[in-house]
Formats: structure tokens, C-alpha cells, sequence
């Protein structure tokens, strides 16, 4: 299908002859547009040079200024494929002839004939829309085989990251160099309050723009994938007689990184550098030493370049919650203590923050340690999973142990508070069930067993748990559920004293008097006086 038209300029020193030209071509049939109609070569050499540009010129050859075949000649220097077709009158027939040698697609002789200038056109029109298509269908395959290597080259580099044996090499992935090296670009939020997946994205997409072009300089092979918690993997591969240039290069990607950064103020970058080796069976010790140099930004501070060669070797440890820590943090979720998790959290983190000679990147991975520790203590629940898995993505973005013990204590201290209250809340509910009952059933016989009874609860817990809530015992709350009733009866009906002891539990007429004076202070019948 047609979807693109080809720009047509004309141009004749007799301008009535380039409109009677306008006129005869069908514009629409062979999917062409008019650029413009002039009258001199020096016009039209203006148009060709100017965003204007047509893909097929008609133009005459005796001409003033610029004549035809200067034209021609003078285009053909920077546009080597545009079409010509030269118009002629019989005397001029050499003129055409020579023409043709410039490459001249057809030339016509006036007086020009509409179906032969259409006839021309056709062809043009056709040669230009194949050649197109060609060159479109070939854009698209280099981009589809590009993408595709792309593809390849990430997923062969997450394998090695998330498999402790790579495969052996992709032979669609060239590693010619003598060194493997690996590379972890970590950028941090500033405020992960601030959150923006689309720029993120973008963000991403830039780095990774900017390693790619600084190392393939010097570099055989360059690998990137973007992991979790905005890590940016990278395995590039070189000779021995480009570590000084490889080792500038680096120093680049961090300035420049920093200053595409610069226009945000979203984001804080580090890079972390795996040593040299030798063996592709290797590769993934460096890019694990990648990491942990990157992790130890959070004792160095950002904006830099940490060497693996540069940091304390760490204790090999898979655990770093001891017992004693284990049993402070179920005690603080048994007991809601905040204080409690506190101290436990400040506990872990002393050592890292008063000594220097530490691989500190174990700090990320002793928050991840107590993360999922604190979560496997209290009931498992959806909204609980989702609170643990923000709880340790923000904790990848702290690039400070203050920091990072902020977000523990704040996230895991919300969630002890909150545990506290809904557990508050849920011991209320059986009271509050046992006051509704007494208020809708204070004209019945009504004793502390039954009320266990019906809240589910043991008589002597209920008993205890009632008095802790309200401040009273069960005959008490109830004593003053009758008396309030009573008093509104005195004052709001016309009842006898009797009638209305007996609405509100009290059969013996001279029992309620004797317990609403004891109450009140005063006798019913003195009371219905004072508030009538």
C-alpha cells in the first residue's frame, strides 16, 4: 500500500509552460505532491538545498541563470539519486543527449504530451516506491536483528547473575578480549517517598546509552541488564592494553551519569567494579564483587567509583542475626515494644558504624536478614507480604547506615504499633458485644456467666478483662444501665414507681426504690418531682 508521496518540483524559464505542466500531471493516481513551479535554475537550486528538497525535478535545459544541465550537474554533488526528467524542444536534441549522460531518468519534447509526461511519472513514481519499501523493510530487519542481540546479550548476562554456573558462551555473544570485568551501577532515590516507575524507566534507558557508547571504544564486548531496586549490570570484556583507558572510561560513565542526573535531583549514583579475570568460568565472581563494592557506598558515600580490590574482605557469614537478636525481635511483636526493636536494630548495626576496616555492603544484607526474620514471626497475611517487600526495597535504597536503621525502625515500628491497636481492638470487641447486650436487655435477669457465654469468653477472664476496659465489674455497668433507663422513665412517662422498676428488671417495687435512693441519692417518686 501507498503511503508515501514524492515530492515533484518544476521548473521552466516560461512559467505559463511549467503551470500547463502542473496541470497535465495526475497528482493523485501516481501518489505525487508539487513542491513548487519556477522559473530560473538559481530558484530551483535555492529549493533543492532547503528542507523543500524534491525527489524529482522536470525541468527545461535553456534556462537563465542556471540552465539545465548546470543544474543537474550542480545537484547531482549533493544529491546523488534525485530524479530528473528534462524537457526539450528539437533543436535542443543535443542538449538532451547530453543530458542523459548526468544520469537523467527521460527527457520530453514540447510540446509535451500528457500521456507520455504521466507515462515517465508512472515509472519514477513506481522505482522510487520499490526502492523505498526496500530500504524501509531493510530499517526494520537491522532493527529487529539489533533488538534481538540486544535481548540475547541481557538475558545471557542475568543467567550469569542469577545462576551460580553460567552456560558456556552464546556464540551470538562475543567475547574476544583477553579480561572479563563486571560492573554494578546502582542508583538510589533520594527520597524513595518519590517514586516514578516511568522515569525510572528512562532513566535507565540513559545510562545504559551512556556505558555502551564510552566502553565500546576500548572493549571487545559490552553486556547490560537492569535488575531490581534499580541495579544496572554490566560484563564487558578487553584486552591487557586497555586497562588504563578502560580504567578512564569508567571515570567518564560516572561524571557523565552524574551530570544527566544533575537535571532531576531524583536520584544519587554509584558504581561498583568486580576485579579482572581471566576465565569466562569467572565471570560471575566479578560481577558478584561488583556488587558488594557497590554496596559499601553506604559506608563511603555516593558519587564515586568503588574498586572490589578496595574493600575489607567480608566474614564469608550466611547468617547475621545471632539468637540473643532473634529472641529481641520476637519479644518486641509478642510484647508491641517498639523500644525493644529499636535497641535490637542498634545492636546490629554498632560495629559497622564505629569501625572502618568492614565490608559494609553486609549491612544490606543483614536488614534483608531481619526483614524477612521479623515478617516470619507474625501471621501471614497479603497486606503483610506487601509491607515486607516495600520494607526491603526501600531499605536497597538507603546509601547511609542511619538511613537504612531509619527505614527499619520506621516501617517495622509501624507495624508493632499497629499490630498493638488491632490487638487492643479485637480484646474491646467482646465488651462491647457484653455492654450492647446489657443495654437491650436490661429488663431481663441477666448474670456474668451468661454474658461469658455468649462472647465466648472463660467467666473469670471475661470478669477481668471487662473491669480492665471500662474501670467496673459487670453488677456495676449493669446497675448503671437500669438506673439511666429508670430516670428516663421517671421523667418522659406516667408510669407508676412499680411499673417502672419492673421495666427495668426490678420486681420488688420496694427493692428498686431502696436501689435508685442508693444510686441517686434520692427516692423515684422525689426524683419524677424535681425533673418533671
Amino acid at each position: 500500500m501507498q503511503n508515501k508521496k514524492w515530492r515533484v518540483l518544476i521548473v521552466d524559464d516560461e512559467f505559463r509552460i511549467g503551470r500547463l505542466i502542473k496541470k497535465l500531471i495526475h497528482w493523485d493516481e501516481f501518489a505525487l505532491e508539487c513542491v513548487d513551479v519556477v522559473d530560473n535554475g538559481g530558484t530551483a537550486f535555492e529549493i533543492i538545498q532547503s528542507d523543500r528538497c524534491p525527489d524529482v525535478v522536470i525541468t527545461d535545459i535553456r534556462m537563465p541563470k542556471i540552465n539545465g544541465l548546470e543544474l543537474i550537474a550542480m545537484t547531482r554533488e549533493i544529491h546523488k539519486n534525485m530524479k530528473f526528467v528534462v524537457i526539450s524542444g528539437y533543436k535542443e536534441f543535443e542538449y538532451a543527449h547530453q543530458a542523459l549522460q548526468y544520469g537523467v531518468e527521460d527527457y520530453l519534447l514540447k510540446p509535451v504530451n500528457e500521456e507520455e509526461l504521466n507515462r515517465v511519472l508512472k515509472k519514477i513514481s513506481d522505482e522510487l516506491t520499490v526502492q523505498w519499501r526496500s530500504e524501509r523493510e531493510h530499517q526494520i530487519l537491522k532493527e529487529t536483528i539489533s533488538q534481538s542481540r540486544h535481548i540475547i546479550k541481557r538475558d545471557f548476562l542475568k543467567n550469569i547473575i542469577e545462576t551460580e554456573e553460567p552456560e558456556e558462551v552464546d556464540d551470538r555473544v562475543e567475547f574476544q578480549g583477553e579480561i572479563y570485568r563486571g560492573m554494578d551501577i546502582k542508583l538510589d532515590y533520594i527520597d524513595y517517598n518519590k517514586k516514578d516507575k516511568k522515569q525510572d524507566k528512562l532513566t535507565i534507558t540513559r545510562v545504559e546509552e551512556i556505558v555502551e557508547r564510552i566502553l565500546k571504544v576500548d572493549t571487545e564486548e559490552v553486556l547490560l541488564c537492569e535488575k531490581e531496586n534499580l541495579h544496572i549490570y554490566c560484563l564487558f570484556n578487553y584486552d591487557f592494553s586497555k586497562k588504563k583507558n578502560i580504567k578512564n572510561s569508567i571515570n567518564d560513565i560516572l561524571i557523565e551519569i552524574e551530570d544527566y542526573l544533575m537535571g532531576f535531583e531524583q536520584y544519587e549514583v554509584s558504581i561498583g567494579i568486580g576485579m579482572e579475570r581471566k576465565e569466562f568460568a569467572e565471570i560471575r565472581f566479578s560481577i558478584k564483587e561488583a556488587h558488594r563494592a557497590v554496596g559499601n557506598r553506604i559506608k563511603q558515600g555516593v558519587g564515586r567509583v568503588i574498586y572490589a580490590e578496595t574493600i575489607h574482605p567480608g566474614t564469608g557469614e550466611e547468617e547475621y542475626l545471632t539468637e540473643e537478636e532473634k529472641d529481641w525481635i520476637r519479644g518486641s511483636i509478642e510484647s508491641y515494644s517498639v523500644d525493644k526493636l529499636d535497641q535490637c536494630i542498634n545492636q546490629m548495626y554498632s560495629n559497622y558504624i564505629i569501625q572502618d576496616d568492614q565490608d559494609c555492603s553486609v549491612c544490606y544484607d543483614m536488614a534483608e536478614e531481619l526483614v524477612n526474620y521479623f515478617f516470619s514471626q507474625v501471621q501471614e497475611q497479603e497486606e503483610n507480604e506487601r509491607e515486607r517487600k516495600e520494607t526491603l526495597s526501600n531499605c536497597q535504597h538507603c546509601y547511609t547506615i542511619s538511613a537504612l536503621k531509619k527505614v527499619l525502625k520506621n516501617n517495622l515500628g509501624k507495624f508493632v504499633e499497629e499490630s498493638k491497636e488491632a490487638a487492643e481492638a479485637e480484646s474491646v470487641k467482646p465488651i462491647r458485644q457484653a455492654q450492647k447486650y446489657m443495654e437491650e436487655h436490661y429488663n431481663e435477669k441477666i448474670v456474668l456467666e451468661d454474658l461469658a457465654e455468649i462472647v465466648g469468653l472463660n467467666p473469670v477472664y471475661f470478669s477481668v478483662l471487662f473491669k480492665k476496659e471500662t474501670g467496673i465489674n459487670v453488677s456495676a455497668y449493669l446497675l448503671n444501665v437500669r438506673m439511666e433507663k429508670a430516670k428516663e422513665f421517671l421523667c418522659n412517662t406516667n408510669e407508676t414507681i412499680a411499673a417502672i422498676g419492673d421495666r427495668v428488671g426490678y420486681k420488688d417495687s420496694r427493692y428498686f426504690s431502696q436501689t435508685f435512693a442508693k444510686q441517686v441519692g434520692v427516692k423515684p417518686a422525689l426524683y419524677r418531682k424535681l425533673h418533671s
